[in-house]
């Protein structure tokens, strides 16, 4: 056991951060992966792997429309939610607990990692190790889908400070960006007990992903700017997303 683990070792791990995010919209995460397997294309016969995939919201869905998905997470308790509801519903879904900066041993042909869900390592370096072990779980030609959040947009919408409640817990929210990471102190009790989580992401921008990209080999084929899929536009995108081929 580490001393003191990265923060999205514990934070993701909580029952609370699921509580926190219960609202996260999936009419639009569905939204956006029908437009990716109409656009990209992603064939029938594709094998997907989803990175970093917590719950499975995104790779159940995918395996309800008839893919084959494999979801890794760093959570176990995200991996073992998303098991049970693979089970339940009988989908050709595997999870399994991963490291994202480690190759797997499946190669598959689309790789998705979405929402915003790498830039959170302290060392650098990490982001590119995690493009490329997507890279090397991917068959020669296979596809990776990156995601991530746009920085302009998230100063154009900031707020500092914010209380929301949840199932009856209070969570106070402190956002700041400092030295490039956008980072967000979440405070909150629960059964008279104190809590304190953090998060961090890395203030990554097109150009960080252009060449993380170009130093592990992958060629980018496409960027766009919404869920929509709009061409990525410097004053209008709302997202950061890259398509990206091996």
């Amino acid at each position: 056991m580490e001393d003191n683990p990265a923060w999205y070792k514990t934070w993701f791990d909580t029952p609370f951060y699921h509580t926190l995010y219960q609202d996260r919209n999936i009419a639009e995460a569905q939204h956006f992966l029908q437009n990716l397997i109409e656009n990209i294309p992603i064939k029938s016969q594709d094998r997907v792997m989803d990175i970093a995939c917590g719950r499975g919201r995104h790779a159940l869905y995918l395996a309800a429309q008839g893919f084959q998905v494999t979801g890794i997470d760093l959570s176990p308790n995200s991996i073992s939610f998303a098991k049970k509801e693979a089970e339940k519903e009988k989908l050709n879904a595997t999870f399994y607990v991963h490291d994202m900066r480690e190759t797997t041993l499946d190669k598959v042909n689309i790789v998705l990692n979405v929402f915003t869900s790498i830039g959170y390592f302290e060392d650098e370096t990490d982001n590119t190790k995690a493009i490329q072990a997507f890279y090397d779980n991917l068959v020669d030609g296979g596809i990776a889908v990156i995601d991530f959040l746009y920085v302009p947009q998230v100063k154009k919408h900031w707020v500092p400070d914010e209380v929301v409640t949840k199932d009856g817990i209070e969570f106070t929210l402190k956002r700041t960006f400092n030295d490039n990471w956008i980072e967000k102190n979440i405070s909150f009790s629960h059964q008279g007990k104190a809590y304190i989580y953090n998060e961090r992401v890395r203030a990554l921008t097109l150009s960080d992903f252009e060449r993380m990209c170009s130093d592990v080999g992958f060629r980018i084929k496409k960027v766009f700017g919404n869920y929509s899929l709009k061409p990525f536009d410097n004053e209008t995108a709302e997202r950061l997303i890259l398509v990206v081929q091996k």
